[in-house]
């Protein structure tokens, strides 16, 4: 490792953070010691300065350490700064190589969903929607997952205006929508049945941020025609395992 300009304090207070971060649960200040090789009474010196900034916290009763709430909110800051696209944007380009359809990464505002990035497939027959392109979220896979995680009166605020019908598939009953957001928060993914476009399936998962907010989603979508049985459970799989892999991007841990 190139230790040019490397000051020796700052290094082993790093340790220590990422030590708490890699274990996720309380040490003994002679547990962390032993696992960095470093004297007791210099490793209080640092732990103690940690303590002061917020970035450890220390049981009361066990006497244990642990990493300080400090470090979720300067993490919250950075992820804030972040373009979600350096995250989405490699996940979403090898979901939609896998499957070949394209796929949609979508956030909520108000009762919209907000499309922030795509990845579309190369077939002939394929969705086009432009990133920024705005749909109602009770209607679309990506609006579903998010809006089964939204709090009571979040999602009451978010349909207190009459559900219109695009399709006959639409769901205009708010009961209905509710008892399927129920179901959706249950298992996790979401269904788009050709409710907003004729012709249109879309398979969708909830992305969850730092805060465990369903931040955003991910959705593959494809002609009904193609979406057969097999193919639905590829693209469940795949939301999924993207879903997870953003949200741990942004700083989720189950």
């Amino acid at each position: 490792m190139d230790t040019v300009g490397k000051i020796q304090s700052v290094d082993r207070a790093s340790l220590v953070i990422k030590l708490l971060a890699k274990k996720e649960s309380s040490m003994k200040l002679t547990e962390i010691a032993e696992e960095l090789d470093i004297n007791k009474s210099t490793l209080h010196g640092i732990i103690s300065t940690l303590k002061y900034h917020g970035f450890i916290d220390q049981d009361k009763e066990t006497q244990k350490y642990r990493l300080g709430m400090y470090l979720a909110q300067l993490g919250n800051i950075v992820i804030k700064s972040l373009d979600i696209r350096t995250i989405t944007s490699p996940i979403i380009a090898d979901v939609c190589e896998k499957i070949s359809e394209t796929v949609h990464i979508g956030a909520l505002d108000g009762h919209e969903v907000v499309y922030v990035d795509k990845k579309e497939s190369n077939q002939s027959m394929r969705i086009f929607t432009n990133i920024g392109a705005r749909n109602p979220a009770y209607c679309t896979g990506v609006g579903k997952a998010m809006l089964a995680y939204s709090d009571e009166d979040t999602l009451s605020s978010r349909l207190s205006e009459s559900l219109m019908k695009f399709t006959d598939n639409t769901i205009t009953d708010k009961n209905v929508l509710l008892e399927e957001l129920r179901t959706i928060k249950n298992d996790g993914i979401a269904f788009d049945n050709e409710e907003y476009i004729e012709g249109l399936t879309c398979v969708a998962a909830p992305i969850f941020d730092g805060t465990g907010r369903a931040r955003y989603a991910i959705s593959i979508s494809g002609p009904t025609i193609r979406m057969n049985k097999q193919k639905i459970r590829e693209a469940i799989y795949l939301v999924k395992e993207a879903a997870k892999k953003i949200s741990e991007g942004l700083g989720y841990r189950v």
